[in-house]
């Protein structure tokens, strides 16, 4: 897949410049480069595979920041960086913080250098990375940021939902895991899952599973299955064969992980299975929700005292 960069400014000379600096130096790099004057024309160029966005703050129909917030939405994952010759002691930067690469000025006496070198980056470390991100992966994050997932009581009904899971579908390991932006971690685990850490978001199934639009997802035997052939051996010291997950959906239609079992024999999974899943994983949602609204409550309550 050829990734995109999006230049953006509303000078005709210096989108030239900028692109002819860009191509003339990223050699050895599958990409392509399309150019806006405009926050509109920008917006409507944003897609998945933008990898880099490269725009001036002050545009005729908006500024800068407006096309990084859309790209949150957009494009998740993509460098944004804001190449302008506004002084950025005039930029209030908080409210974007984490969301711009960079800032680089034109008129710098390696401006132009420091464009590339954070370019070159961008392309490269989206090149490793080997997993699908969903579109709404910024939202996504910040769901999951905003919940306290160390209650020990929440953790202690979570692990009954596990076991539940388990004895249902008569399997030795079950979980509930949160997809972070580059880790899988397990808040409950029943049986062999009990053992596992936190692991690379790469080498998950689970970040397969919150891509799903019916929020479940079975795998029945992960050698034959092509997401997973580079890593079937490494499922399969997990007694990882066959694989079901449903998706903990938040009340915003957000999904921060699922609730998985696994079998180490290849098995098929019929739609009474997925219901039932669906409805644990919707139970185990349900009360890291409650806890949450709970933590809210006791928080209002200390403020009014």
């Amino acid at each position: 897949m050829t990734d995109r960069i999006l230049c953006v400014d509303p000078d005709e000379g210096v989108r030239a410049d900028t692109v002819e600096t860009i191509r003339s130096e990223l050699d050895g790099f599958d990409y392509s480069v399309e150019t806006a004057a405009t926050l509109g024309d920008a917006e409507a160029a944003l897609t998945r595979e933008t990898a880099a966005i490269i725009t001036e703050y002050t545009l005729p129909d908006g500024t800068g920041f407006d096309l990084i917030n859309t790209a949150r939405e957009r494009c998740p994952d993509a460098g944004c960086i804001l190449y302008t010759e506004t002084d950025p002691d005039t930029i209030d930067t908080d409210e974007l913080r984490g969301s711009i690469t960079e800032y680089v000025g034109k008129g710098s006496v390696f401006g132009a250098e420091r464009l590339v070198e954070l370019l070159r980056t961008t392309i490269e470390s989206r090149t490793q990375n080997t997993y699908p991100v969903p579109q709404n992966e910024a939202e996504r994050i910040a769901a999951l940021r905003s919940y306290d997932l160390d209650d020990e009581e929440l953790l202690s009904s979570l692990d009954r939902i596990t076991d539940l899971a388990a004895t249902h579908f008569d399997v030795d390991q079950a979980s509930i895991n949160i997809i972070s932006e580059h880790s899988q971690e397990f808040l409950a685990c029943y049986g062999g899952a009990e053992d596992w850490e936190t692991m690379d978001r790469e080498d998950s199934i689970c970040t397969f599973t919150i891509l799903e639009d019916d929020d479940v997802m079975t795998v029945e035997d992960v050698t034959d299955d092509p997401r997973f052939e580079s890593r079937s051996d490494s499922l399969l010291e997990l007694g990882i064969r066959a694989y079901m997950g449903a998706n903990l959906v938040t009340s915003a239609g957000l999904v921060i992980g699922p609730l998985c079992i696994y079998d180490d024999e290849p098995r098929s999974f019929s739609p009474a299975d997925e219901a039932y899943l669906r409805d644990l994983a919707s139970v185990a949602m349900d009360l890291i929700e409650l806890r949450a609204q709970v933590d809210a409550n006791q928080a209002l309550e200390g403020s009014h005292r």
